[in-house]
């Protein structure tokens, strides 16, 4: 197997990897292990983390997927409990195949190797309408894994769209001191002083430290599969680990509303709407504590780019190029701090 060096996207000096492609050698072991000796490449069905290929042997279609290579057997294990976990309260999840010797993953050039059903799909969840549709079942989702026991490297994944809460300063001045190493533009002069500030102002506010789980991590997009209408497919659980339950629900919101444009009592409801669908599917309601909160978490978003991405990214042009585009984000965050008591009261 051989790496993408022109999607220069490896992190934390090397450790994170680079996205794999597909190989002769990929197949034959796939071919062998599972004992599929027809079994053909389709076509690869992107995914920015793992190298996602749908195959078909015979007439049935699979899809085998490819960790980078920080990705070690107890996460993957833990990964796997909580599916099947989620597959037996009827959740939508992929279903590893097993192996001929009965292993749930095959080990290739240092990096796992699983095989699943493929799932047919005609949407997936970026859309108001979606949203309303897969946000109750993220409810019952963070429901069902909210007792479940994972081991550390289960709980925290090494590379993922979060940031601690409990680590926020620390981590954003990496990111912000390396952002100003670079050419002084005012384009980077203003995003590192707006990433400063807004990090200064999410630790500054005085906000109860909420109980953990796991939950899904990035549930979004092409991670929630829709066919005629219904979910067929909730995937991807690579930044699956143990954090705030609003937190799942923060990131959602910070992708769907992200904007520039001046907030509106009709968006606000909107949102609103969002967090009250959401709340239809868990057990325990969230409370007003989490209510409260949820603002804070939100406006938080931005800075797992600031502190994450651009901190960790190895190549230096891949960390500018995240970086211009996170000015608009940041500022949508500090607007949420401006006026938090409005955020507040919406969400109550």
């Amino acid at each position: 197997m051989y790496e993408q060096s022109r999607l220069n996207d490896n992190a934390g000096n090397g450790a994170r990897g680079l996205r794999a492609i597909p190989s002769e050698e990929l197949l034959h072991i796939v071919r062998n292990s599972y004992g599929f000796p027809h079994l053909k490449i389709i076509k690869d069905l992107g995914g920015s983390s793992c190298l996602n290929l749908l195959a078909i042997h015979n007439s049935d279609r699979f899809v085998i997927r490819v960790y980078r290579p920080y990705v070690n057997a107890a996460r993957l294990a833990d990964i796997n409990l909580v599916r099947h976990t989620l597959h037996m309260q009827g959740i939508p999840v992929s279903e590893v195949e097993l192996t001929q010797s009965g292993h749930s993953w095959v080990v290739f050039e240092h990096r796992l190797v699983e095989v699943e059903r493929y799932v047919e799909s005609d949407e997936h969840m970026n859309s108001w309408k979606y949203l309303m549709k897969g946000l109750p079942l993220l409810g019952r989702i963070h429901s069902i894994l909210q007792n479940i026991e994972c081991s550390p490297d289960g709980k925290t994944p090494r590379f993922a769209n979060y940031i601690d809460p409990e680590n926020v300063m620390n981590m954003t001045w990496k990111g912000i001191n390396r952002i100003r190493r670079w050419n002084q533009s005012s384009e980077n002069t203003k995003l590192a002083d707006a990433a400063e500030l807004l990090a200064q102002s999410v630790i500054t506010t005085d906000i109860p430290l909420l109980p953990k789980q796991i939950v899904h991590g990035d549930y979004w997009d092409n991670n929630v599969f829709f066919k005629d209408g219904r979910i067929v497919l909730v995937n991807d659980f690579d930044y699956m680990g143990e954090r705030a339950r609003i937190d799942d629900l923060a990131l959602i919101l910070y992708f769907y509303d992200c904007s520039a444009e001046p907030i509106t009592d009709k968006r606000l409801d909107k949102l609103r709407r969002l967090v009250d669908a959401y709340d239809e599917g868990l057990n325990n309601h969230l409370s007003k504590t989490e209510r409260a909160a949820l603002p804070i978490a939100m406006a938080r978003q931005p800075l797992w780019s600031i502190g994450g991405w651009i901190a960790l990214l190895d190549d230096e042009e891949a960390a500018q190029r995240h970086a211009a585009n996170m000015l608009d984000e940041v500022q949508w965050a500090l607007n949420i701090i401006k006026d938090l008591n409005r955020w507040v009261n919406a969400f109550k």
